[in-house]
């Protein structure tokens, strides 16, 4: 019973509410994926990526990385309310404005629009500008996957010949074992705790001061701690991209497969098992560690 008392209520929202709904966000102003990879190369800009997780950290939720943190929460209202950063744009997921292009058309988004918009619009400004907090995750949930190649080496380009700092959790291994950040000059790690990074933020943020010029390009892949760490660090005159989870929809896209599945080595968040992560004795990965902020 409650199972069919689910799928009544995503039908209504996914299918009915949100027809009504995606009237009033087809009018935001956000980015689709190309016109956010363009803007990106165009303006060399700090991104700070929100997502349905970052919201429902706002609004007083936690997930598997990340508990409950009152302070996290009013950051991340700042940092999507703020214009003051010089260079650095907000992002957020263009399928609140248009569901179409996605694998699954009438999955999560078209009901997780419908069903939080009275939540949205209050931290949505419906006349600011928005890249697509979804230009990273570019393989899973894309119906057309004939521009995935394209689209990761339109990102990969980035950090073209540049050096790079990446501020990570300690089980994220970003690029480890595939050639994501092989076209870069060099390559410096930051290691942060792989859960509940944003309870270290002070340390992390004096450790990528300390070890960072501002002549590095900063990629950031620490959940929604990074999305603070981004706006601060532009502030602080650094170009500083949020990343999120592009190596593992890259391992994804790699491996040709439909399905989101562990990677190994890697922590997985969003797979069952995903959190298993062995040790990983790699001398590269081993060489790049520049500082480690760990409980």
């Amino acid at each position: 019973m409650i199972d069919i008392l689910h799928q009544l209520r995503h039908i209504y929202y996914a299918y009915i509410k949100a027809h009504f709904i995606y009237r009033e966000t087809s009018q935001w102003h956000i980015l689709n994926n190309w016109e956010t990879l363009d803007y990106l190369h165009q303006h060399h800009c700090s991104i700070s990526r929100f997502g349905d997780g970052e919201f429902g950290v706002i609004w007083g939720w936690g997930n598997g990385f990340q508990r409950v943190d009152e302070r996290l929460a009013a950051r991340l209202r700042e940092v999507l309310s703020a214009n003051d950063a010089p260079n650095h744009v907000n992002a957020v997921p263009y399928p609140l404005k248009d569901w179409h292009g996605l694998y699954n058309p009438r999955g999560m988004w078209p009901g997780f629009t419908a069903f939080y918009i009275d939540r949205l619009r209050p931290i949505i400004d419906a006349n600011q500008l928005y890249l697509n907090s979804m230009v990273t995750r570019f393989y899973f949930e894309a119906a057309d996957k004939s521009r995935c190649g394209e689209h990761v080496q339109r990102l990969r380009s980035l950090w073209e010949n540049r050096d790079i700092v990446i501020v990570e959790g300690t089980l994220t291994r970003s690029g480890i074992g595939n050639d994501l950040y092989d076209n870069s000059r060099s390559v410096s790690r930051i290691l942060a705790p792989a859960t509940n990074a944003f309870e270290r933020y002070d340390e992390i943020l004096s450790a990528i001061i300390g070890h960072a010029g501002k002549d590095k390009l900063i990629l950031l892949c620490l959940g929604m701690t990074a999305t603070v760490l981004a706006y601060d660090l532009a502030k602080l005159g650094y170009w500083a991209i949020d990343l999120g989870h592009l190596d593992l929809e890259y391992e994804w896209f790699l491996s040709g497969r439909g399905d989101r599945f562990a990677v190994k080595g890697k922590f997985t968040n969003e797979v069952a098992d995903g959190n298993r992560v062995a040790e990983c004795q790699d001398p590269k990965y081993l060489s790049q560690i520049i500082c480690e902020v760990n409980a």
